[in-house]
């Protein structure tokens, strides 16, 4: 049997891969989590679990960690929608580039033969569309586009590395909140209004994926069989007004989504940028370009990644009901 270390194990993507490894029979599963240590009942006992922050270890710490792995994944970093203090670009270039750089050295040192780095599908839409210059203006997507460069990078030297550019993830872990919770505060207080353009049709989209496919999605990459490259994974494209209509009949509250012109959401998105200039924070999706992206179809057509890694057809639409079921009122 080989061994898969999980970074970021408790999280949505690390508990789907936990349980999608794990149900192979083939692999031996250890993750490593940070603090605190969920409730009993919650991490699959199957599994050796640490807790922690690598980050803060020594080198030869975690060398010794990673000994006898033959597969490491990595899930965590921070994502699109945390706010830090200016400059954002440092921030997400220290928490989400220089960890897996360091961690895919020290990796290969310790005799693992693969890394595979779960990212983002901004960088697929930044070779798509240059002209949006989306790396220079979002200074997530510029870290993730990094991320994803400078690992491949490192490929060879007995060591693969692959890079899986998600779409948004849906699903639940037990007992933790969604991350989705935010969406739905901001839905409640109509803060999600919906594009419509000069004929008051609404426009853009999205693509979904469930986290039980993107755990299906990992056990693939970590065939033998799989080459060092960036594969760009997803199943429903997903239009705005559709996801809205899901949510908002999940959340079960009478929510009304006001149609806004592109004028309308640009002066909202100044709005948004001054607050966060005043409070000396900047977004990781700059918040006034973002809405040329919110205009737009951001839709994937994943035929090679479903080809090389195999994962199944899943019920997308439900998960999403699923997920905004869960928060109520009481669980908000």
């Amino acid at each position: 049997m080989k061994s898969v270390f999980i970074l970021g194990g408790t999280g949505l993507i690390g508990h789907a891969a936990t349980s999608a490894f794990l149900a192979t029979e083939d692999y031996h599963v250890t993750t490593f989590s940070l603090p605190p240590v969920p409730e009993v009942g919650v991490l699959d006992l199957r599994a050796r679990h640490h807790f922690g922050n690598i980050n803060e270890m020594s080198d030869a710490e975690i060398v010794k960690l990673l000994k006898g792995q033959d597969i490491f994944i990595f899930a965590g970093g921070v994502n699109s929608h945390f706010m830090p203090k200016k400059p954002a670009k440092e921030f997400f270039f220290q928490v989400n580039v220089e960890p897996v750089v360091h961690l895919a050295q020290l990796a290969r040192q310790a005799g693992v033969s693969k890394f595979i780095l779960c990212t983002s599908f901004y960088n697929y839409f930044h070779a798509l569309w240059p002209e949006l210059q989306l790396t220079g203006i979002h200074p997530y997507i510029y870290a993730s586009v990094e991320q994803e460069m400078r690992l491949l990078n490192e490929n060879g030297n007995g060591l693969t590395t692959i890079a899986l550019r998600l779409p948004y993830v849906v699903g639940l872990v037990p007992n933790r909140v969604s991350a989705w919770v935010n969406y739905a505060r901001r839905l409640h207080k109509a803060e999600f209004p919906l594009y419509v353009n000069h004929h008051n049709e609404a426009t853009g989209g999205s693509c979904y994926m469930t986290a039980k496919q993107v755990g299906q999605a990992l056990v693939g990459a970590a065939d033998d069989a799989v080459i060092s490259k960036s594969y760009t994974l997803g199943w429903s494209n997903i239009s705005n007004e559709s996801f809205l209509m899901h949510a908002s009949k999940a959340l079960g509250a009478d929510i009304q989504i006001k149609p806004m012109t592109f004028r309308e959401l640009q002066a909202k998105a100044r709005k948004e940028a001054h607050e966060n200039e005043l409070a000396g924070k900047e977004a990781g999706l700059e918040p006034v370009a973002y809405t040329e992206l919110l205009t737009r179809a951001l839709y994937i057509d994943p035929i090679e990644a479903l080809d090389v890694l195999d994962y199944h057809a899943d019920n997308v639409e439900q998960e999403i009901h699923n997920v905004f079921a869960s928060l109520d009122n009481k669980k908000r």
